[in-house]
């Protein structure tokens, strides 16, 4: 199959790029700029077996100047996760990369695989079905509201007889056999500070937990998606895994580590910024205004399509498998406590 792949240098997308490689696939995949690295879960560069294609998605048909004969799909994974960019960058990168998937899927009459993330629920609590998105929910920050934005696009075009799916990452972890993970970002710069002192305490509710899923799952999941698009289209389809990790579970793991300093919970009546050390107060303004939120709710996803239209069942992230994604930070440098 002719696949166009956006986000290829990305996490998400360079895991998928090498999967469908290897699955014997064809791969176009829009690049903006030069030197970049299409890591595979293995941590291969596959950038020499891709078919690079210049380009910039904020620009109308994703900036390409030259584009291929013809593709059967085309996948969009693309997108800016800052929590904190700007309106502006959110309408041009995520909903505007939107806008130039579907345009691109018309062009070449294919499918549309959309990713997007389980948290266009916005502030939702408890079970949260694989339904539409919509706007009336109430969002933790822009990113969120930006996906729910770019998936009503894409269901529009739907609606206008696009063959299109939405796929729902939740927070991207590590493998299960072994920890690996291509990129550590994102989440991961959240959890290098869970032992550091510069953290010292987190303000969160009773039970909070974190909707982690493997980066094998994911891949599993789009490429089963990519491989029988029809079969998925009209859905929007959660990666996700059995069930949220502790967040108390997940600082006692931290602690075990001889040099961590981990972080306690408090609850949000007892948190007091102007308490807090000049240190550990600047790291709280900065990490509190992005991420404190999601302390205070645990959205429990549903994840029922995938195992009903592919046999692919949500995985379980245990005690054991939490472990060997942080022996891997440790192995590879990116945490500082041991």
């Amino acid at each position: 199959m002719r696949i166009l792949l956006s986000g290829a240098t990305g996490l998400v997308g360079g895991a998928l790029a090498g999967r469908l490689l290897d699955d014997g696939h064809q791969l176009h995949a829009l690049i903006r700029g030069f030197g970049r690295q299409v890591l595979d879960l293995q941590g291969r560069d596959r950038y020499t077996d891709i078919a690079p294609l210049q380009g910039d998605i904020r620009l109308p048909l994703w900036g390409m100047d030259t584009l291929p004969d013809a593709i059967d799909l085309v996948i969009h994974c693309a997108a800016t996760t800052d929590f904190a960019a700007s309106a502006d960058v959110y309408a041009s990168v995520n909903i505007g990369g939107a806008e130039g998937a579907i345009a691109l899927a018309r062009q070449y009459d294919a499918p549309l695989l959309h990713v997007s993330t389980a948290y266009v629920c916005g502030q939702a609590d408890g079970p949260v079905a694989e339904e539409a998105a919509h706007l009336s929910r109430t969002f933790t920050n822009g990113y969120e509201r930006s996906k729910a934005e770019a998936e009503l696009r894409v269901m529009a075009a739907m609606d206008d007889g696009l063959v299109a799916a939405i796929a729902r990452p939740s927070i991207i972890a590590g493998q299960l056999h072994n920890g690996a993970i291509p990129r550590q970002d994102d989440f991961y710069n959240l959890f290098r500070l869970f032992g550091s002192p510069l953290l010292g305490q987190v303000p969160a509710i009773d039970g909070a937990a974190f909707a982690l899923v493997p980066i094998c799952h994911v891949v599993e999941g789009l490429s089963a998606m990519a491989g029988n698009i029809e079969n998925f289209a009209g859905d929007a389809v959660h990666l996700v895994a059995a069930k949220p990790y502790p967040l108390a579970d997940m600082l006692a793991l931290v602690a075990e580590y001889p040099a961590a300093s981990p972080a306690h919970i408090v609850h949000l009546s007892d948190y007091d910024l102007a308490a807090l050390d000049r240190r550990q107060a600047m790291v709280h303004r900065k990490v509190g205004a992005q991420f404190f939120d999601y302390f205070q709710r645990v959205p429990q996803f549903a994840s029922d399509i995938l195992r009903e239209k592919a046999g692919i069942a949500a995985p379980e992230i245990d005690r054991a498998a939490l472990r060997r994604m942080v022996d891997y930070c440790h192995e590879t440098g990116f945490l500082d406590w041991r």
